[in-house]
């Protein structure tokens, strides 16, 4: 028994206690402040019932409240479950419902609508210190028990709620630093909800090992820009969605000072050809480090900065203590340069979906490729993601099992229809789903966002799609857009593009 994510946390507190944790804004936080925070709050919310187990779910922003009593409920050996601060109620009602909260903290915006549909207290995050309260001791904890619940970004159906232990966590966060190189001379700049994985992550090298992060004072790019050239992170974590926003929308990026940066990482998804083209040109002096992982697995693997120019369309090699295999269907080990199902083994394991046995069954199973037959094979996680892996061992993920689509009788997958139509230079960047349809069975429509500057591009994307695609690859129908439907974690939303592109025209 230990003390799991909250001692290791605390003996970060007492080696870096005067040093500065978070910058938010205006506002400075030591670790040393944030040790006696999180005390403050554990008193509060050992005074509403939470102990070892219990469920604390949280609705809010990132902020150094919220980082306080997530390490509050910790302390007490409690569950934090984490949804996104922008997403609809609904979802927040839906983890509610899943998880059983015996106390919900959100922002005050969201305590009215929070209190109608959950039963549970709520505790609003209004920015009160709550210094000087007496805390319980906190209990011994078992590290292979349960840390955090994440719910999934939800882009085609209502999201799962991702346990992860102690232990993985801890793991998980050491890996990744490993892999970039991160050290406590570091300062991490996070515009990314702590809810989704990705942000989680930095979160936990902050708490974990002492790396001080910035926050934005708000989610947009002035405030970004504004927290680099004033606060000067050597680190900038992002994904697609933002820097689309950043170098291809209204934003002063270009004019700002990069010159502390000296790392970019992304994750999320691939970000197109010609955004990536603007990420070397404007971070041109820093190393970029493309990601690949997925909820159920913390991280899986990551490209060497080194090759990001050259393989910029890998994800890398594992990272360390993680394996990752490419099987074909019957569970054996995919060739070099076929085709399969990406398998997560190792460090990184989720435990499984909340109160879903039937959905983690189906992702959580036992090794295919373990040969000690003295011993049970360990779980591995079945992504349901397509890739293959070349001579070299560097992975390429392909796309989605689940989002294939069925068109004349072929199996299509639209993310190398997205990625072909992006090759024609003809746009931005390109989505596609399937819609039903009576003759095709499903008919490949895309929403396209055209280059900047360019007159109608359909008709020459179709000419395009004829040279390069087969017949049922080729999209019926092309919907020019402004941008894609996003998930609150910044993910295009499938879900609400095919319900855009299946109107009646």
């Amino acid at each position: 028994m230990t003390g799991g994510l909250w001692q290791r946390f605390d003996a970060v507190a007492q080696r870096h206690g005067a040093e500065v944790a978070f910058v938010h804004g205006a506002l400075r936080c030591t670790f040393g402040e944030l040790h006696r925070l999180a005390e403050g709050y554990s008193a509060l919310l050992a005074e509403h019932g939470v102990g070892p187990g219990s469920r604390c779910l949280f609705w809010a922003a990132n902020s150094v409240e919220f980082a306080g009593c997530v390490l509050g409920a910790w302390r007490l050996g409690g569950i934090v479950a984490l949804v996104n601060d922008e997403a609809p109620v609904s979802h927040f009602a839906h983890a509610a419902a899943v998880t059983g909260p015996q106390v919900a903290i959100v922002d005050p915006q969201h305590a009215v609508r929070a209190a109608a549909v959950v039963d549970c207290r709520i505790l609003p995050l209004n920015g009160d210190r709550i210094d000087g309260a007496e805390a319980p001791p906190s209990p011994g904890i078992d590290e292979q028990e349960p840390a955090s619940i994440l719910f999934t970004s939800g882009s085609t159906g209502m999201p799962k709620g991702v346990a992860q232990s102690h232990a993985n966590l801890l793991a998980g966060c050491a890996m990744v630093a490993e892999h970039l190189g991160l050290t406590i001379a570091d300062r991490i700049l996070c515009p990314i909800p702590w809810s989704f994985d990705y942000g989680y992550g930095q979160l936990l090298s902050t708490l974990m090992l002492g790396i001080p992060q910035v926050l934005p004072a708000a989610r947009n790019p002035f405030a970004i820009c504004e927290a680099i050239a004033a606060h000067g992170p050597s680190v900038f974590a992002g994904v697609p969605s933002l820097f689309a926003v950043l170098l291809q929308g209204v934003s002063p990026l270009r004019e700002t000072d990069l010159s502390s940066l000296r790392l970019v990482t992304n994750t999320g998804g691939k970000i197109a050809p010609a955004l990536f083209a603007d990420v070397l040109d404007v971070f041109g002096h820093c190393r970029i480090s493309l990601n690949y992982g997925m909820t159920e697995t913390y991280r899986s693997a990551g490209l060497a900065p080194a090759l990001a120019s050259s393989r910029p369309d890998s994800v890398g090699r594992a990272y360390p203590g993680v394996a990752i295999a490419v099987v074909r269907e019957d569970g054996s080990e995919a060739e070099p340069g076929e085709l399969g199902e990406i398998v997560h083994r190792g460090t990184g394991v989720f435990l499984g979906y909340w109160g879903d046995p039937e959905a983690t069954a189906k992702v959580r199973r036992p090794d295919p490729l373990w040969d000690q037959a003295v011993l049970p094979a360990p779980m591995a996680v079945f992504s349901g993601d397509l890739g293959w892996k070349d001579a070299d061992g560097l992975l390429y993920v392909k796309g989605r099992r689940d989002r294939l689509i069925k068109s004349m009788g072929v199996r299509v997958s639209p993310d190398e229809v997205e990625g072909l139509l992006r090759s024609s230079g003809l746009v931005r960047d390109a989505a596609v789903v399937g819609v039903p349809h009576a003759m095709m069975g499903e008919m490949v429509v895309a929403a396209i966002i055209p280059v900047d500057g360019t007159e109608d591009p359909v008709r020459k994307l179709k000419q395009f799609a004829r040279d390069a695609m087969s017949q049922p690859m080729q999209p019926r129908q092309y919907h020019v857009v402004d941008a894609f439907p996003l998930t609150p974690n910044g993910k295009t939303d499938f879900a609400a593009l095919l319900q855009l592109l299946s109107r009646p025209t």
